[in-house]
């Protein structure tokens, strides 16, 4: 039988940290943390692609001990490896499928069976049928949970089934292996007992408690520019705006997760509609705001768009 482990971070480990300062290295152009890749030998960014070298010691306070901070499918790879010395060990992430047979060579071996464990992000948990699967591991779990995002139970939950669900799929039952810090989690319970229905019922209860869709519709505006301070100024401009002519729930100005990406500074407002509101009309005055806004020659430069409905 075949084993899948799923881990939704690839590189080798998320981030290098100084024992003696906790100094971290960082993008110069994103808000974030450089992700570690052994293969390449390189700290790399995710989010622009920025890479530089590992350094020999902390430039801060030039001590040598740096070490690894958690792990990432790269770094599973390697253990599984030498754990299992005579299994045949695939990857599947980002860094494995970027050439254009790399995926379906890598799916052809592993349904051949020419492969005994596959180790992979996300793209292992979508429609993948392997007859021969017979255990799946979920690796730190409670990264799908701790999110600041009101869909992230929703995610997850559909996530951890969607991978479980690779296991056992034709001719006997498979197990599933979960690794969680919070094994009596609401999210965690629902899906080893495989109950929908009380996710379902739970998750609705609690947007209908803090107003999220369903029950109300949502524009979010997305304003980025490279100048942190004009950003700012313009998000909270925006805000007074509409919450003088506009009828709904204004939230914001904030600072979504990574507040900025390649050198662009970025704020968030949130618009939450009732549903007995017009959704037309709550469009048309963000539309109408935003174009009165871009008539400032200080924001000529600003990027602002809407996402309605944001998934």
């Amino acid at each position: 039988e075949q084993v899948i482990l799923f881990q939704n971070r690839r590189g080798y480990a998320p981030q290098i940290e100084c024992k003696q300062c906790a100094w971290v290295p960082r993008c110069p152009n994103c808000d974030v943390s450089l992700t570690y890749h052994k293969a390449f030998n390189k700290l790399t960014c995710h989010y622009c692609g920025h890479t530089e070298a590992v350094p020999d010691q902390c430039p801060e306070c030039k001590n040598d001990s740096l070490s690894m901070k958690g792990f990432g499918t790269e770094q599973i790879e390697t253990e599984v490896t030498m754990l299992f010395p005579t299994a045949r060990v695939a990857r599947m992430d980002l860094d494995t499928t970027r050439s254009k047979r790399s995926l379906s060579n890598l799916l052809d071996n592993f349904e051949s069976q020419k492969l005994d464990i596959l180790v992979g992000t996300q793209m292992v948990t979508k429609g993948l049928d392997f007859e021969h699967v017979g255990l799946v591991g979920i690796l730190n779990a409670d990264n799908l949970l701790n999110f600041p995002d009101f869909r992230a139970y929703e995610k997850a939950f559909q996530m951890l089934v969607q991978v479980s669900g690779r296991a056992g799929r034709k001719h006997h039952q498979g197990m599933v292996m979960l690794q969680t810090s919070q094994p009596e989690h609401s999210v965690i319970r629902q899906v080893v007992d495989n109950n929908y229905r009380a996710f379902f019922d739970s998750q609705m209860i609690e947007r209908q408690r803090f107003n999220y869709p369903p029950y109300c519709r949502l524009i979010q505006i997305v304003l980025k520019h490279r100048d942190a301070r004009i950003v700012t100024t313009a998000a909270y401009n925006l805000v007074n705006v509409l919450k003088r002519v506009s009828t709904s729930q204004v939230l914001g100005p904030d600072n979504p997760v990574v507040g900025r990406i390649q050198n662009l500074y970025i704020k968030h407002i949130l618009l939450k509609v009732g549903i007995n509101n017009s959704f037309e009309n709550a469009k048309r005055v963000v539309d109408s705001a935003v174009a009165d806004l871009r008539l400032n020659p200080d924001y000529k430069s600003l990027i602002v768009y809407m996402d309605v409905d944001p998934m």
